[in-house]
This record gives C-alpha cells, structure tokens and sequence, in this order.
C-alpha cells in the first residue's frame, strides 16, 4: 500500500510543488494550509510523514508537533523554515522531527528525504 505524506504550508505554490514531487515519487499527498486543518486530517487519517511549514496561521508547526506527542501520535515530520536554524533550536526535544530544512529548498533534497524516511 501507498505511503501518505501529509503537506502543510501556507503558501499555495510550496504545497502545489510539493505535492508534484511526492506524487512524482509514487507517494500518496494530502495538503493542509494551517495547523488546526493538518489536524483535523491527521485525526481523521494518520499520514506515515507530515511536511509542516515552521510559520503557520491559527497553529504553528511547532505547537501543533507538541499537541501531537502530547497525545501520544509520533509521526516522522520534517519541518521546512526560512529560518532553519531557529528552527531547530524550537524543535529539538521534539521526538517526532526528523529533520529541518530550509526554504527555499533543493526538489533532490526532499526526494531524497522521502526515501530516508518511507523506505
């Protein structure tokens, strides 16, 4: 079966390349454009990678990974900034970060994140 990875950004133009290139790489997309959507679908439908924006409206990526591990749902998730290393000093106890990068971002990077973390 088909791996899900649940895209969650703001800016439509990252979660519409983002979503070309997980689908390019056999993956199955969902997109949220906040934190309190990305929740509702990680409740409904648990992906196996979550790709969260670290600036979000209503909940920011940090604060919703929090309420996740808090409950009890650890799901690998990479955390995309334009500030990356403030990123990962915000990020670091979370259990459930994999990884942080930088926007804007290199597609091989994230092809080869996809791989690392599905397969």
């Amino acid at each position: 079966m088909s791996k899900t990875v649940l895209v969650v950004d703001d800016q439509i133009g990252i979660r519409l390349l983002l979503e070309e290139v997980i689908q390019q790489e056999g993956y199955n997309v969902e997109l949220a454009l906040n934190g309190k959507e990305a929740l509702d679908k990680i409740l409904d439908n648990k992906p196996d990678l979550i790709m969260l924006d670290y600036k979000l409206p209503i909940i920011d990526g940090p604060t919703l990974v929090k309420k996740l591990e808090n409950d009890n749902i650890v799901i690998p998730t990479i955390i995309m900034s334009g500030l990356p290393e403030k990123a990962e000093d915000d990020v670091q106890n979370l259990k459930s970060v994999s990884q942080t990068i930088g926007k804007p971002f290199q597609l091989n990077d994230i092809r080869q994140l996809l791989k690392k973390i599905l397969e």
